[in-house]
């Protein structure tokens, strides 16, 4: 029998180590599939833990895998690793299963939900799954607001600290190391200084972010506001909206505003005096807006400018002038420009393209694409590749070969490398697609759509208009040029 196994930490075991767990179950798992005949052709590793259906990729990769009855069965630890979430998700994933045919089987009981009695069983399982869920996350909900309320409850630790636990209460000690570059960040801001030069200076000194490889303006202006430097506690910095929620086409988080946080005193120690952080507040406060994401679209370009140097978004930055920039984030990158400048630009380009198109053009522009799917190729061979190098790692650490931290070490980068193929391999298929059916007319249409409509839109719906035709702006700007000397290159939207 071909089987799959699914792999996913359950909530009894939060706190523990993902990759051991999972590592564990999986040879459990080929133990009981060695003793009963059963061939594994693939491994599903979900180390992700959302209650959503579409916050689970590996899940939503074995559905389609399952409904194209590419298994007999899949293996999992128990039932409820499959489907704890949402009865409307329980239902798609248990629907999958049953209609083609596929066994769900778990060392204590094989599901056959063609039969009867099965169907039944697992359905209630899941339920009572699902009502077990609710019940744990109550109770996880009353024991964070207790942590809370005593000042001790820390969900991350942020640089300058390291989470400790004292008297059974979890907290933050100082990382001396770190601490020093903190304290510098706010007094060479309060001398003067602003973001991106402290970032250059403590970059230079050899400071390295716990998340990226270099401090920028963003991260060092995140520090700067962060309270759990004068020994405070914060909590409802942000708050998340569902995916259809609000008619949102996805998940977004919120930066609420300030008087919508929670904050109390701590139990760590502070790196920085109530002074200094207060001076340091009153200058951020005159000198700049940051942009912040309340759950609504200020920029009509939001989303759609990328710099063409290093492919992150450019940020929009607005000053006590309300002007407004676009700025990248990677130090030494990009210069800015007004954003004003740059949609004007992409409006003056849209103009043109419409004025090029013509609505007597053939439906169907076909273009060589022969290149194109011999990258695809090359790109799918190597994704095979890295999927494979990433199955072999966690045999090795199961042999003992590899120790936890090389073997974390290697697992990020074999992810770093899987996540840069699937970016290629998005980008070759859009190119490959437009090619294929492009229509110029319809273009044309949407184009002139946009224009008519832009000058009596919000920000909101002009971000929606322009997105309906452009695929992505890149843009390049080199420094110590005029405003308006910079470069951009639209990818629109041909179907």
């Amino acid at each position: 029998m071909d089987a799959a196994q699914y792999l996913r930490k359950s909530r009894m075991e939060e706190g523990m180590d993902t990759e051991e767990v999972l590592a564990k179950h999986r040879k459990a798992l080929a133990e009981y599939a060695a003793a009963n005949g059963i061939h594994i052709i693939e491994t599903y590793y979900e180390v992700v833990s959302g209650e959503s259906l579409y916050a689970r990729p590996e899940m939503l990769r074995l559905l389609e895998d399952v409904e194209d009855g590419k298994y007999d069965a899949v293996l999992c630890m128990d039932l409820d690793r499959l489907s704890r979430g949402r009865m409307k998700d329980q239902g798609i994933i248990l629907d999958a299963f049953k209609d083609s045919g596929t066994l769900i089987v778990t060392p204590e009981k094989t599901y056959d939900l063609s039969d009867e009695i099965d169907d039944e069983l697992a359905e209630f399982k899941t339920f009572m799954s699902r009502r077990e869920y609710k019940i744990i996350n109550k109770r996880l909900q009353r024991g964070k607001a207790q942590t809370i309320r005593d000042g001790c409850y820390v969900a991350n630790a942020p640089y300058g600290y390291r989470k400790v636990t004292i008297d059974r209460k979890p907290t933050l000690e100082i990382v001396e190391s770190e601490a020093a570059y903190v304290r510098m960040m706010f007094e060479m801001y309060a001398d003067g200084y602003g973001c991106v030069a402290i970032a250059r200076h403590i970059n230079t000194l050899g400071a390295k972010p716990r998340r990226c490889d270099a401090f920028n303006r963003s991260t060092v202006a995140l520090i700067l506001k962060n309270p759990v430097y004068i020994g405070k506690v914060v909590w409802d910095r942000t708050k998340h909206v569902r995916k259809g929620a609000r008619g949102n086409p996805k998940h977004i988080t919120i930066q609420q505003t300030r008087d919508h946080w929670v904050i109390v005193d701590g139990l760590h120690p502070a790196i920085i005096d109530k002074e200094l952080f207060g001076q340091v507040q009153d200058i951020m406060a005159g000198r700049y807006i940051p942009p912040a994401n309340d759950g609504t679209i200020k920029s009509p370009l939001a989303g759609l400018v990328k710099c063409a140097v290093c492919g992150r978004n450019m940020q929009r930055m607005g000053t006590n002038t309300d002007t407004l920039y676009l700025l990248c984030n990677t130090p030494g990158c990009c210069a800015g420009a007004k954003l004003a400048f740059v949609e004007l630009r992409i409006l003056q380009h849209l103009q043109r393209t419409l004025a090029e198109l013509s609505i007597e053009t053939p439906a169907v522009r076909i273009k060589d694409t022969s290149a194109q799917e011999a990258s695809l190729a090359v790109i799918r061979k190597e994704q095979k590749a890295a999927d494979a190098q990433k199955s072999r790692l966690y045999d090795l650490l199961e042999m003992g070969e590899y120790d936890i931290p090389t073997f974390r070490e290697r697992m990020a980068k074999v992810k770093d490398k899987i996540a840069a193929l699937e970016q290629k391999e998005a980008e070759l298929l859009l190119v490959i697609d437009q090619a294929h059916t492009a229509d110029p007319a319809e273009l044309a249409r949407r184009i002139k759509a946009v224009l008519d409509a832009y000058d009596t839109s919000d920000a909101a719906h002009r971000n929606a208009l322009l997105k309906g035709v452009i695929q992505t702006v890149w843009y390049r700007k080199k420094k110590k040029t005029a405003p308006s000397d910079f470069q951009l290159t639209i990818d629109l939207k041909y179907n």
